[in-house]
């Protein structure tokens, strides 16, 4: 199955992607945190308007790059699928 491209993937809901990982690296410090849709209280926006939202808590930078994860590399079986939201 083929996935969507990251500009059509950010209109789209978080909740469009059910237990995948948003994974976001931190445009100044560079700290990478990572958010499990099933556990996010704001899935029902859409993964643009989360990026554009999006804080670091420790040095209040913006989200750098971004992509979405179907699972974690290191632990899944299976092979882990990858949208590029934002370079």
């Amino acid at each position: 199955e083929k996935l969507p491209t990251g500009s059509e993937t950010l209109n789209e809901p978080f909740s469009a992607f059910p237990s995948w990982f948003l994974r976001i690296t931190c445009d100044r410090c560079g700290k990478l945190q990572i958010i499990n849709e099933a556990h996010a209280a704001w899935r029902d926006r859409t993964l643009r308007q989360i990026l554009a939202r999006m804080r670091h808590d420790g040095c209040g930078g913006l989200a750098g790059r971004a992509e979405l994860l179907s699972g974690a590399e290191a632990a899944s079986s299976r092979p882990v699928r990858k949208i590029v939201l934002r370079e």
